[in-house]
C-alpha cells in the first residue's frame, strides 16, 4: 500500500503521530489527517507545520511552531 506516515520531529527524534494516511487536508486553521480505518486527528496549525513530505519514503513530518 501507498499510505504515509504522519511524523512528529521532536528533540528526542521521530514521533508517530498516525499511521496508514490517506488523506491530508489542509484548511484555515487545521491541518487534517485521515487514515484508511477512518481515523481522524487535528493539527491547529498555531500549533505545527508541515516540514516536508517525503514521497518515496512515505512520511509527512511535522514539528512543532514555536510562536
Amino acid at each position: 500500500m501507498c499510505e504515509s506516515k504522519a511524523i512528529e520531529l521532536t528533540e528526542a527524534g521521530e514521533k508517530l503521530l498516525l499511521d496508514d494516511v490517506a488523506l491530508l487536508e489542509n484548511r484555515d486553521d487545521a491541518i487534517i489527517l485521515y487514515n484508511i480505518e477512518g481515523k481522524k486527528i487535528e493539527l491547529p496549525k498555531d500549533q505545527y507545520e508541515i516540514t516536508r513530505i517525503d514521497f518515496l519514503k512515505h512520511k509527512i513530518y511535522f514539528r512543532r511552531c514555536s510562536k
